[in-house]
């Protein structure tokens, strides 16, 4: 169970959360993925700063995100990638 662990990390494209100083200060992105392999995500306005919607990224979908420039979300009740309005309301 362990070397799984240590080799899913070692294949992902984000830096390793080695110190709070890294992850504060660093250059390299590294988000904290919850045991479920998801982060919450706020999505809002860019002119007024408005909330608009809550959601969930896991990693697949951070990746799609920052590859697109348009946010991708993970559907935990359907357990698939969604873009907001290509495949919802």
């Amino acid at each position: 169970m362990i070397i799984i662990l240590i080799l899913f990390a070692m294949s992902s494209p984000f830096a390793a959360r080695t110190s709070v100083e890294a992850v504060e200060e660093g250059m390299l992105l590294a988000p904290k993925f919850d045991a479920n392999g998801l982060i919450p995500v706020v999505t809002t306005d860019a002119a007024t700063g408005e909330v608009l919607m809550h959601a969930y990224m896991n990693e697949a979908a951070l990746l799609k995100t920052l590859e697109t420039g348009e946010a991708h979300y993970y559907s935990r009740s359907r357990q698939q990638i969604w873009h907001k309005g290509a495949t919802s309301g």
